[in-house]
């Protein structure tokens, strides 16, 4: 399981949020702490990721779902990526 902290997200529905990400085997888990939420989004159910490096801030990690596009900013995108990428 990979933990990934201090993220910013804007979900399907155009929602934003910070959230900590941990992708297990099977599921991405989404939660926040204020207001208490979580969202699970099924491996199978992410169609493709991809990273747009930025040199002066956050990574731009963008993940097409069956409900649209969900994108994540983060400092080290890349690491995300992988963890998906390794877990499917």
């Amino acid at each position: 399981m990979s933990t990934f902290k201090r993220v910013n997200e804007t979900d399907e529905y155009g929602q934003k949020r910070p959230v900590t990400i941990e992708v297990t085997s099977s599921t991405v888990v989404r939660t926040q702490k204020v207001p208490n939420w979580q969202g699970r989004i099924p491996l199978n159910k992410i169609h493709g990721v991809s990273v747009q490096k930025s040199r002066m801030g956050a990574d731009t990690v963008t993940a097409t779902v069956e409900d649209g596009v969900i994108t994540w900013k983060l400092k080290d995108g890349q690491a995300l990526v992988n963890a998906i990428d390794g877990a499917t």
